[in-house]
């Protein structure tokens, strides 16, 4: 059971990873206040 909870830990880290990689490419920068003008 503990192992299965890593597991879902580790996969959404690789998710949250996968997002800023792709913004970073996208903006050239993780600056915070370009991502928050994204919102309509």
């Amino acid at each position: 059971f503990a192992f299965f909870i890593i597991a879902v830990a580790a996969s959404e880290v690789a998710v949250g990873l996968g997002l800023l990689i792709l913004l970073y490419k996208k903006y050239g920068s993780l600056d915070l206040d370009v991502i928050s003008s994204m919102k309509g």
